[in-house]
């Protein structure tokens, strides 16, 4: 059954009315928190827009090997960076290998199994000056993988040599074109073509103040029935003014083309984006304890995905031709306030973005083409998401300091399709205080408060008995201690409480509230006996339950409940500063109980136990070889008990 866009509106506004004060309760939660002010992140700022030169970076030439197998899955990675000089040259060289390997053991009815999936990849680089404006460059390119697992590609592989020179006209210009072969082969089908590549790119032009810098680069390989390109043009401009006040913008285009071999028939896939970005931040420094910022993006997607014939002619309507046009805008303002004196940091941002997604049918000439035409539309939808968030740092006295951290966020959902009833409205609230004591030289003392509120309201009653609200209340203090310069120990406590409540539970057997607590303790103790020696020990304890909840009465049925231990001993001794050998046994337990009423039931006993080894090796300031080792006997129920061997090697080299 359909539903107009006017009676989902209606909906959301009684919905909204209705749950008012879940709005409300953030900002007077925040307001309470005596103001908040927003800190600039700079995970969300543009990318800095004055990369250093290939030449002025730090070279670092490393290899490292890294194996682990935990019960029948063995991993293998490995990486090499090579950047170095000889005989004139310059050579830069990456690869990596990761191999995953999941052994099913044989049984009655089948063999030993192997599912292997392997994956390589290398690239060598080469410079040689021809004379001061101009360098020659090769760039040799492999990924090879391997899959026997049957799922989605099994085999595939891509070659490609380039070669051709840099020119710098300037010493602000950089103009590199390439040309050269490319070879690839997936699930047996084997192309090969020409490669054409064209790059440019300029170093901190400065224009009055404002320092400019671009990149751009045209590459298509021509690998015959198949075409390749990816094509990206991007320029950025920044200027302090005074202090930390900067106006920064970038510019950036992207065309990508891909082209894959349809696993069903020999029918070609072609997927074409293209994406354009504008990004623009503003800081303002009032003095140099308050800094504001302003952030917007905007981005648009359009994708494209068609079909078409390589030997044998498609069916009408075999294959759908589809697309997507993406539009999002994302924007925050925040604040920032630092005062030397007393040390108070305050910080507050507001943030708004909206994703628009429409989808469409391109002609497939099928009978049914309305029809399809409205499943593809039925995809359509629009997210708005705004957030308000904080923190509040104050140091009470040399040794305590107080935290305070918050954030409220709103989602709309909306589908235009009357087919779709995925219509919803989603609110999350997060507080958190915590609180720091220096009680002595020797003891550290920290406690943390945490709570979470999310609501889900389904606006359509097609969706409506998954709408809940989830409460979950966290508090974990901490103690350091380290009263002697050869002992130090730590404590950690937890206690949660987790609540989730149907709403309409009442009118739908399918879904029931349900309660989650969890109690948990961890204690790590080091014990320096000498300079060399020393014993350490680790202890876990974790309590959690599950059970059906009436938060109208706020009782609870428990269904289950979990006592996990574990224990662990090493010995350590360090022949020098460099070196390692630690021994020791660990010991877990699980205990799972099922509950009949009020009475409690054992189900499942679970233990494992066995000796554990550490080996680590640093041979210099860069250089270091570690491997960890553990056997272990485990039993569950009165079943007979099983040993397994695990180990974990890991090898970093400075070259």
């Amino acid at each position: 059954m359909g539903f107009s866009p006017q009676r989902k509106q209606r909906q959301r506004r009684k919905v909204l009315l209705r749950h008012l004060w879940f709005l409300c309760l953030p900002a007077a939660l925040l307001w309470q928190a005596g103001g908040l002010f927003l800190h600039a992140q700079e995970t969300q700022r543009p990318a800095d827009f004055s990369p250093p030169s290939a030449d002025s970076l730090v070279r670092r030439n490393t290899a490292s090997v890294l194996f682990d197998r935990n019960l029948n899955t063995f991993n293998w990675i490995g990486n090499l960076v090579v950047d170095t000089s000889a005989f004139g040259n310059r050579i830069r060289v990456k690869g990596s290998f990761s191999s995953n390997i999941i052994l099913i053991e044989a049984t009655g009815s089948s063999r030993e199994q192997r599912l292997r999936s392997d994956q390589f990849k290398d690239s060598i680089l080469l410079y040689r000056p021809l004379t001061e404006s101009i360098t020659a460059k090769a760039h040799w390119s492999s990924l090879i993988y391997s899959d026997n697992r049957a799922v989605g590609l099994s085999t595939a592989s891509v070659n490609e040599i380039l070669a051709g020179f840099e020119y710098l006209p300037n010493e602000y210009l950089v103009l590199s074109p390439m040309a050269g072969h490319r070879w690839n082969n997936q699930i047996g089908f084997g192309d090969r073509g020409v490669s054409y590549e064209l790059s440019a790119h300029t170093n901190n032009i400065d224009v009055d103040g404002y320092l400019i810098n671009g990149s751009a680069q045209f590459h298509q390989d021509r690998v015959n029935p198949r075409l390749l390109e990816q094509h990206f043009a991007r320029v950025g401009t920044q200027k302090y003014f005074l202090g930390n006040t900067r106006d920064s913008m970038e510019i950036r285009f992207n065309k990508n083309r891909r082209e894959f071999y349809s696993l069903a028939s020999s029918a070609l896939e072609s997927r074409v984006e293209n994406i354009f970005s504008f990004t623009n931040l503003l800081d303002y420094e009032f003095d140099r304890s308050f800094l504001t910022s302003l952030f917007v993006n905007v981005y648009t997607r359009a994708l494209d995905k068609d079909f078409r014939a390589v030997a044998i002619p498609l069916q009408p309507g075999a294959f759908r031709n589809t697309g997507i046009d993406e539009f999002r805008l994302d924007a925050f303002a925040q604040a920032r306030y630092f005062d030397d004196e007393s040390g108070l940091s305050l910080t507050t941002r507001l943030a708004h973005s909206e994703r628009n997604e429409r989808h469409f049918l391109r002609s497939t000439g099928a009978a049914d083409q309305r029809e399809l035409e409205q499943q593809e539309q039925s995809k359509d939808n629009l997210a708005r998401n705004t957030s308000l968030s904080g923190t509040f740092d104050l140091p009470i006295s040399r040794s305590d300091r107080v935290a305070l951290a918050g954030t409220a966020n709103i989602l709309r959902y909306d589908t235009p399709s009357e087919t779709n009833d995925d219509d919803r409205d989603e609110l999350l609230v997060e507080l958190s205080l915590a609180t720091f004591h220096t009680v002595s030289r020797s003891l550290d003392v920290s406690f943390t408060l945490n709570g979470t509120l999310s609501h889900l309201v389904y606006l359509l009653s097609a969706r409506s008995t998954n709408n809940s609200i989830n409460r979950i209340l966290r508090f974990s203090p901490r103690t350091l201690f380290h009263p002697f310069p050869w002992l130090t120990s730590m404590n950690g406590f937890e206690v949660l409480a987790n609540y989730t409540v149907f709403d309409f539970e009442q009118t739908s057997a399918q879904v029931r509230s349900f309660s989650y607590r969890q109690f948990g303790w961890v204690d790590s103790t080091a014990l320096e006996i000498t300079d060399r020696l020393g014993i350490d020990f680790f202890v876990f304890l974790k309590l959690y339950d599950r059970g059906q909840l009436n938060w109208s009465e706020f009782t609870e049925r428990r269904e289950n409940s979990f006592v996990d231990k574990s224990y662990t001993v090493q010995a350590r001794f360090s022949p020098d500063p460099g070196t390692v050998i630690a021994v020791g046994m660990r010991y877990f337990s699980q205990t799972r109980y099922s509950y009949n009423g009020a009475d409690r039931r054992l189900d499942v006993f679970f233990r494992s136990f066995g000796p554990t080894c550490l080996i680590l090796w640093r041979m210099n300031k860069f250089s270091e070889i570690g491997i960890q080792g553990w056997y272990e006997l485990r039993k569950l129920g009165g079943a007979s008990a099983r040993s397994l061997a695990n180990m974990a090697m890991n090898i970093n080299i400075m070259l």
